[in-house]
């Protein structure tokens, strides 16, 4: 069978779709890193969910942040729990509340462009009602640490630079785009989601496109 040179396109990319999936895994994992700041507590750090309902994965997760968290200090919820396609915040609920230690957090993307059906205010009070603190532009103290959090600010540095400039100096800051860190904050220590690792991956090569100006830096 001859294939035509559009056939033979759709055939390659349908292909490389394949390939690209394969890197993903169901199976949730933690890497730990040590971080010299004087600190003295242990942070976990989870972020982009993106509940879209629940089921054996979300069991198996659910039973892997219960776990993993409850010798930790702190857990600190970098955004994007729920997005336009999370069915309702129950399970949004559901899954941080089994994460029994004190935790902070910050938005991000998702929940606000997924505003025009789950409002803002719903949204927080659902990671209110899970023990969140949600930092908006605005800091908090823990054992004796500075933790600030700014909101998502769609990538446009003057609005960035206004939500650090009210927030002020901290030590660790919680931003869900990691291109925050081009905006000079007054921080030991930046914390943040939204890349996913690299939004399409292939084995072997890694990330081969990442939303970031930075690129995979």
């Amino acid at each position: 069978m001859r294939l035509t040179r559009r056939e033979f396109i759709a055939s390659v990319l349908i292909g490389a779709c394949a390939i690209i999936t394969t890197n993903d895994s169901v199976f949730p994992e933690m890497r730990e890193a040590k971080i010299d700041m004087g600190l003295n507590m242990k942070i976990v750090l989870i972020t982009d969910l993106h509940l879209h309902g629940w089921g054996w994965r979300e069991d198996i997760l659910q039973d892997f942040l219960r776990n993993k968290t409850e010798k930790a200090d702190l857990a600190l919820i970098l955004g994007d729990s729920y997005d336009s396609n999370t069915p309702n915040l129950d399970i949004v609920k559901k899954m941080l509340k089994s994460i029994e230690i004190p935790k902070l957090g910050v938005l991000g993307n998702h929940e606000h462009w997924a505003s025009d059906r789950i409002p803002l205010s719903e949204g927080i009070k659902t990671y209110e009602d899970a023990g969140v603190r949600i930092l908006i532009n605005e800091k908090v103290d823990f054992k004796g640490v500075k933790f600030g959090g700014i909101d998502w600010y769609y990538d446009e540095a003057g609005i960035g630079r206004s939500y650090l400039e009210s927030l002020g100096e901290v030590d660790v800051l919680l931003s869900h785009t990691p291109d925050v860190i081009g905006l000079s904050p007054r921080t030991k220590l930046v914390v943040s989601g939204h890349t996913h690792g690299g939004q399409i991956c292939i084995p072997i090569v890694g990330p081969v496109w990442t939303p970031s100006r930075y690129g995979t830096r």
